[in-house]
Formats: structure tokens, sequence, C-alpha cells
């Protein structure tokens, strides 16, 4: 199996219990609870997922421990996780300080982080709320409003060297801690635009220096494919650079061209029609020049978190709600997995890369640990995909 390709997984950690879940749902509350009530909403709709490992509490260094082993026995070599800061406030960082972090083969995969800069509201969505990352309660609140300020990046600086940066797993660039931001365009509107942004991103490296570390690799996701707030329009490929990010990817490619004529009834994509998407995406962005990391979209499923009211048809356009992908099988995701790993490419001092979405994004969808429909067949593609490269 070829060791010479970064292979990231995107870590979403909101399967255990916390203090905010806790106060805001009830006890012993996390996001399984919103896969096991999961029901189909169209015949043949593969609701509710069924893990095969069971609800697990990722936050224990046990169950981290097997995820690890899962991992990196399949060709994974790191994961991305989704980090949750607002002001000094986080969330859900348990999975990873508590469970990754303290499991006793941490040594196996590099991590390092994305901080997930959206607001966050509930789920499942109250009827009628637009959006998933703008979902707010029915008194009509965010719970955990996100807003960027210069000051609040140092606190996010020192953080970060002190419990993630200094460990000696943590993913690097040129000896520099690699850094994502999920929405680079809020990062950029809270700031007053690139140079502002830019101007943020220098403070963060400037503060990482004074931390002792040769600054930070900074890493933008540009979207999807569609021309709106998540999605790529490929002139901000540019806008990142100016920005000051190093690389780009592109995160969830699901709106496929025939998201706009999906009729209410059935919001169905097949993933024969997201791989190419996925092609034509990878193709615009390496135009834009720059290092681009080729992701891979497992799938996607949002009805967990749309409102528990939703019966078809529905209109789930004027809601912005995400497409349900079908026809991701294993041998459909081995594919792409192959696609990914021929367009990836170096990029100066960067060597080959893919990012996989998600690991564990159930509640969207998007998952290679095992479910009960196909085991780890998604996870056998990934390793063969891998080791046919050492054959080439």
């Amino acid at each position: 199996m070829n060791t010479d390709i970064d292979v990231t997984a995107i870590y979403f950690p909101s399967w255990h219990v916390n203090d905010h879940y806790q106060a805001w749902y009830g006890q012993g509350y996390s996001e399984w609870e919103l896969i096991k009530n999961t029901q189909p909403i169209f015949p043949g709709h593969h609701q509710p997922k069924v893990p095969e490992w069971g609800y697990f509490d990722e936050s224990d260094p046990a169950w981290a421990a097997k995820e690890i082993d899962l991992a990196a026995d399949h060709g994974v070599t790191r994961f991305l996780f989704d980090w949750y800061w607002y002001s000094g406030v986080q969330i859900m960082e348990e999975a990873l300080e508590n469970g990754f972090l303290q499991a006793p083969n941490r040594q196996r995969l590099k991590f390092s982080l994305m901080w997930a800069n959206h607001n966050w509201g509930t789920f499942p969505a109250m009827t009628g709320t637009p959006g998933l990352y703008q979902q707010v309660t029915d008194i009509e609140e965010n719970w955990l409003p996100i807003h960027h300020e210069l000051e609040d990046f140092d606190r996010v600086v020192d953080y970060c060297c002190e419990h993630y940066f200094s460990q000696p797993n943590y993913a690097t660039v040129d000896g520099r801690p690699e850094f994502a931001f999920f929405d680079v365009w809020k990062l950029r509107d809270d700031l007053g635009g690139c140079s502002g942004a830019r101007a943020g991103l220098e403070r963060m490296a400037r503060r990482a220096e004074t931390n002792g570390f040769p600054g930070i690799h900074f890493t933008a996701n540009v979207g999807c494919v569609n021309d709106n707030v998540y999605c790529c329009g490929w002139d901000r490929v540019h806008e990142c650079h100016d920005m000051g990010f190093e690389t780009v990817f592109a995160y969830n490619m699901v709106r496929t061209p025939e998201y706009d004529t999906l009729p209410d009834d059935m919001p169905v994509v097949e993933y024969a029609d997201v791989i190419e998407s996925h092609k034509h995406c990878w193709g615009k962005i390496e135009a834009n020049d720059g290092h681009h990391v080729p992701v891979v979209t497992f799938g996607c499923d949002v009805t967990p978190r749309w409102h528990r009211g939703v019966t078809m048809p529905y209109d789930f356009k004027s809601l912005n709600y995400e497409p349900i992908v079908v026809g991701n099988t294993p041998e459909k995701f081995g594919e792409l997995c192959r696609l990914a790993l021929a367009q990836a490419k170096p990029h100066g001092t960067l060597g080959r890369g893919i990012i996989i979405n998600a690991w564990n994004e159930w509640s969207e969808g998007m998952y290679l640990l095992p479910e009960k429909r196909y085991g780890t067949a998604y996870l056998e593609q990934l390793r063969d995909a891998l080791a046919d490269l050492d054959t080439q």
C-alpha cells in the first residue's frame, strides 16, 4: 500500500455527550440521537443508518484507539478534526482532547484542525428554518454565533500552540503547523475584505512564532460546485490566495448541475453525476494555480438534520437543503478515490494528498466507519486504490 500519499479524512466530533448538548437537549444527548430517529422519506431511501460499532463514545480513548487502527490499517494517514471555537467558548473538543490524544496508538495517525467557523444552531431544524449552518431555535437566535476579531486570533493561536501544535503527530508543512478554515468568506466579511483577512492570518502566524513555531500553513475550503456562499465560485480561488491561503480544497461537491431542476418529490442526485462534478471542479480550481488537494465526497444525506415534519413533495431548495446522493456504492466510491489519487500532485515542497469527506459525519450521510449495509467495504476500496498505485 502506497505510503507517499497523505490521505486525510475529515472527522466530525459530535458523537459524545458534552456540556452544551446537555444544556440544550437534555441528559445524555449526542448526535447519535438524530441517527437513531431518522426515517426514510421516499421508497428506497436508506435511513436510518446503523453503525456496526453501535452508538459509541468517541471521547473514550479505547474507542478512539479502535478508530485509529481501522483508519491506519486501510491507508488513512491523518484525521482533520472539525474544531469549534466561539470567542473562547468551545464545543465538542472532548473527542480530540479526551479521546484521540489520549489513545495509546495515537502515533499511527497525524492530525490537524479545520476551524468550523460557522454559527451553531439546533438539530433537527425547526419547521421552515432556512439553511443548515444558520439553523436557529424557536426563539430565533443562534446558540453559538461566530464573529471574527483580531484579538481573538491571539487566543486561538495560544490555545492551539499549547494543546495541538506542540503534539508530535500534528501535521506540518515545512515545519509549520497546518490550519484550515471552513468558511473563508465569513473570515473575509468579518475582517473587512481580503486584505483584512490577510492581516488576520499574518497576525496568527506571528503569534505562532512568538510561541516557538515557524509560522502557520493556512488551508482554505473553497466550497462546492455551484456559485453560492458554500459553493465554489471560481474567482474565489484567487481570493483565497489574496487572503494568504497557500492550499485550497473543495468540500462536499454534491450540487450537480441538475440540482435546480430536481423535483420536490425526489430530491436525489446520482453518485455518477457527483463524480463528474468532482472532475469538473478539480479542473477549474487547478486552472487558478496554487496548491489544490482533491476531495473525495463519500455521499450526502442530511435528512437527519431536516425538520421532522418533512414529507414529500417538499420545497427543499427554498430552505437551501442539500440533495440526497444515491448510488454511492463502494465500487463507485473506489472509482472516485482512484481519480483523486491520479489528480493529486506535489506542489513545491508539498507532497501529494487527498481529503475524504468524511470519516464519521453520519448526520450528513458521509462516513467511512462501518455501517450495517456495506461494513468496511468503502475502506477496502480506499486501501485497494492505494495498493494499485504501487503497481503503476
